[in-house]
């Protein structure tokens, strides 16, 4: 018998022994009260180096929305929040949650809209009668209460209490790519202060803060090939962009241009130690990263940190085994952990599976390696034939690092992205 199966039958064993509540053939045991109590949370011993399947991946059943369950390997408590299994993805680094983490809001499809969910409880408030060309553009600012997004060549707001939309800026020429999409991709989130958010004319870039109205110097960014997005950083004092010349940082004036990383990787921000304001992403294995690796001690089996006022580098988990994980820090606000939703790559979990794989796993933003927070399974899956980006695992932690949402399409993986919202109170 192999090392995974024998990990698996202890593990399987101890749960057993230590927890009541577990799955057992469809069905999972539910704790229906309104919250989770910290004495209905079990404390489960888990080897920080096992490779551990979820009991019953073909058959697991979650419960209805609304209802709680506990993950029967982890002792994690979660809710369903919905059960129609429109739920969209937007990458990790979006902050789905409002300043406050009152709000949460998530696109939906049939039909595409966005939804509105109570930041703290998970609640279902209301679909919004407000959309754009794409719902990705959404961004919450300063104000709680006011969504941010562009339409043609005006900076949009939107009051998610009372409804109201207004122009909060307008331009002489249209906003964004010739998608519409603003500088590149998903990730141009305001800075901690909700302030300052990175806009574009085309290839010509610029911060504006939209509290005071004053614009930043443009920056033409032709000459730098395909960029996938450029962002403001958490403090307002860099500008962050990832694309063909790997990961690049400018001051807010766009001077003392330099490199952080080589390649063109996924990557969202925190804060080193609480006070270090960092990049945190998982680098490749190939391309033009592996003297620039040996050269500052990690390779590509390293998820790591760079601080971002001079290049630092930190290794903050090792896997020797490849794995592409799903990042959020909530625009660095979180300043302990940031949160990684591993894909669970194939759907045989015997043949393909690793340590850390599947599951929602929580890093501690510290200068050296430390052990994870292994939180839960998430269930997330690619159907036979599907998607494996439309169908990835996605976890948006808060600013207050006390709940985490995911979406999983647990219970339906036959059909291409069919997903649901889930929520985790986080008491760590």
């Amino acid at each position: 018998m192999n090392e995974i199966m024998k990990t698996y039958k202890i593990l399987s064993f101890l749960f057993f022994l230590l927890m009541v509540i577990g799955c057992s053939n469809n069905s999972v045991d539910i704790d229906s009260k309104e919250d989770p109590k910290e004495d209905d949370k079990e404390v489960v011993e888990i080897d920080p180096l096992a490779t551990i399947i979820p009991p019953n991946y073909e058959t697991f059943k979650p419960p209805v929305a609304g209802e709680w369950f506990t993950d029967p390997v982890f002792g994690t408590q979660i809710k369903r929040l919905t059960d129609e299994q429109n739920i969209l993805g937007w990458n990790g680094e979006r902050a789905m949650f409002s300043a406050d983490d009152k709000y949460f809001v998530i696109a939906v499809n049939s039909p595409f809209k966005l939804r509105l969910f109570d930041g703290k409880t998970g609640d279902f408030i209301r679909d919004l009668p407000v959309s754009s060309k794409d719902n990705s553009e959404f961004r919450w600012s300063y104000d709680p209460e006011m969504l941010v997004y562009p339409k043609k060549n005006k900076l949009m707001g939107y009051n998610v209490v009372t409804d109201e939309e207004y122009i909060l800026v307008e331009f002489s020429e249209d906003l964004g790519n010739n998608k519409g999409r603003l500088c590149g991709g998903d990730g141009n989130d305001f800075d901690d202060n909700g302030e300052l958010l990175l806009l574009n004319f085309g290839k010509r870039m610029f911060a504006y803060n939209l509290r005071t109205g004053e614009r930043g110097p443009e920056k033409d960014m032709t000459d730098y090939g395909k960029i996938d997005y450029c962002t403001v950083s958490p403090s307002g004092k860099y500008i962050v962009g990832t694309g063909d010349n790997g990961i690049l940082l400018w001051n807010l004036d766009w001077t003392n241009e330099r490199q952080l990383l080589p390649n063109n990787s996924h990557m969202d921000f925190g804060y080193l130690n609480g006070t270090e304001e960092c990049l945190v992403s998982r680098i490749p294995g190939s391309g033009d990263g592996p003297l620039w690796w040996t050269e500052h001690g990690v390779d590509g089996n390293s998820f790591l940190t760079v601080r971002l006022s001079d290049g630092e580098i930190s290794e903050l988990l090792r896997s020797d085994r490849w794995f592409s994980p799903m990042y959020s820090a909530v625009r660095g606000s979180n300043k302990k952990y940031v949160c990684l939703a591993i894909p669970s790559h194939e759907l045989n979990p015997a043949a393909e599976w690793y340590r850390y794989f599947g599951e929602l796993v929580l890093v501690p933003l510290v200068g050296e390696q430390s052990e994870p927070i292994r939180l839960a399974h998430h269930r997330c899956r690619t159907p036979e034939g599907g998607s494996s980006f439309s169908n990835q695992p996605e976890a948006w932690i808060n600013h207050a690092g006390d709940r985490l949402f995911f979406r999983s399409n647990m219970g339906n993986f036959s059909e291409e992205a069919k997903h649901d919202l889930y929520m985790i109170d986080l008491d760590i």
